[in-house]
C-alpha cells in the first residue's frame, strides 16, 4: 500500500495506553475490517465478470462501434488489471494487514494500483471529451487522421499513467521483522506523492469530466424525443457515478497531507476510514461497464448476438422480423 496506514492500523487496539488517552476515540476495527473484505469480494466477483465481457464484446465489435469506443475498451482493460490484484488485498484485509506475498508483490500492488487509478480516470476524461467532439463535429471525428490521434492519446495515457505510478514501484517496500507489512515510510514520498494524485486524479480530470459531460447533455438537449431524455440522464449519471466512486478517497488524501495540522481524534479518523475508501475507489470497475457499456443498446445489441451465436441450435429459432449482425449469416431469436 502507498501509505503507512497499515502500521497505523496494526499497531492500534480497543485500549490505548498513556498519553493517547487524551485524545483516545474508540473506533472498532474488527467492523472496518469485516466491511472491507465484504467490498473487495463484491467488487472482486461482480466487476471480474462484467469487464471480461466489455472486453470480450468491444474486442469483437471493433470494427462496427464508433472509433470513440477505444477509450472504453481501454478504460475496461485497466479495470480489469485493477480487480486481478483484489485478492492481494483481501488476503492483506485477513491478515491484519500483514504483507505475505513478498517484497516483488508488494511494490507490483501498490504500482498497478494506481496504474489503474490514473488510466482509468485518464480514459474516462478522454472518452467525455471525445463524446462531445464527435457530436458537435460528426464527420471530422470520424476521419481516419482523427483515428489515429485516438490511438495515439491512449498510448500517451498508459504512459503517463505507468510514469506517476513509477514512485511506487520504488518506495513501497516490505518493512518488519516478525510481523510484516506493506508500505511506504519516506513522509517526503508519501506528501509529493498524494499531491500528484491528487492533482492528476482528481482536480484535472473533475472539471473536464462535468464540462464535457454538461456540454454534450446540452447538446442532445434540443430533441424532446425520449431517447435524448434517456441519453441526457445517462450522461449526467456518468458525473456521478465519477464523484461518487472517487470523491470519498481524495477527501481522505487532502487531510492526511495535512495530517500534522489535524486534531487528534480527527487524525484517527482518517486513517481509520483510509483502507476502507481506497477499497471503495474499486467500485468504478463495476459501475464503469454498466454505464458505459450495458446501458447501451448498440453493446446489448451485439452481446445478445455474440451470446446466440455460442449456443445450440435448440435454444435458438429463426425470426424474419429480428437480424442479430451480418456475422451470423441468418435471424435468431432466444426462445
Amino acid at each position: 500500500m502507498a501509505t503507512s496506514n497499515s502500521s497505523f492500523h496494526a499497531n492500534n487496539s480497543d485500549e490505548c495506553h498513556g498519553d493517547d488517552c487524551l485524545c483516545w476515540i474508540h473506533l472498532n476495527y474488527k467492523a472496518l475490517d469485516i466491511s472491507t473484505f465484504s467490498f473487495y469480494l463484491f467488487f472482486l466477483l461482480v466487476g471480474l465478470i462484467e469487464n471480461i465481457i466489455v472486453i470480450w464484446i468491444n474486442w469483437r465489435m471493433r470494427e462496427s462501434r464508433k472509433e470513440s469506443n477505444l477509450y472504453i475498451f481501454n478504460m475496461a482493460i485497466a479495470d480489469m488489471c485493477a480487480v486481478l490484484f483484489i485478492p492481494l488485498r483481501m488476503t492483506e484485509t485477513l491478515y491484519n494487514y500483514q504483507w505475505i506475498w513478498g517484497s516483488i508483490l508488494c511494490k507490483f500492488d501498490s504500482f498497478f494500483y494506481f496504474v489503474t487509478l490514473y488510466s482509468s480516470i485518464f480514459f474516462l476524461a478522454c472518452f467525455s471529451v471525445d463524446g462531445y467532439v464527435s457530436l458537435r463535429y460528426p464527420l471530422q471525428a470520424q476521419g481516419s487522421r482523427d483515428q489515429q490521434i485516438r490511438r495515439m492519446v491512449c498510448v500517451c495515457m498508459w504512459t503517463v499513467a505507468v510514469l506517476l505510478s513509477i514512485p511506487q514501484f520504488i518506495y513501497v517496500e516490505t518493512l518488519g521483522t516478525v510481523y510484516i507489512y506493506c508500505f511506504a515510510k519516506n513522509m517526503l514520498f508519501l506528501n509529493v506523492t498524494g499531491s500528484l494524485t491528487l492533482l492528476f486524479g482528481f482536480i484535472i480530470p473533475l472539471p473536464i469530466i462535468m464540462v464535457s459531460n454538461v456540454f454534450t447533455a446540452r447538446a442532445v438537449k434540443d430533441s424532446s424525443n425520449i431517447e435524448s431524455i434517456r441519453t441526457r440522464k445517462i450522461i449526467y449519471a456518468y458525473i456521478i457515478a465519477f464523484l461518487l466512486c472517487w470523491t470519498p478517497f481524495y477527501i481522505i488524501v487532502f487531510l492526511s497531507l495535512f495530517d500534522v495540522f489535524l486534531k487528534c481524534a480527527v487524525y484517527q479518523l482518517v486513517y481509520y476510514l483510509y483502507d476502507l475508501v481506497e477499497c471503495l475507489t474499486f467500485s468504478h470497475c463495476v459501475l464503469n461497464p454498466i454505464l458505459y457499456n450495458f446501458m447501451h443498446k448498440e453493446f446489448r445489441y451485439h452481446l445478445t448476438a455474440s451470446v446466440v451465436k455460442y449456443m445450440p441450435k435448440r435454444y435458438v429459432k429463426e425470426d424474419d422480423n429480428v437480424s442479430i449482425s451480418s456475422e451470423t449469416k441468418h435471424i435468431v431469436v432466444i426462445t
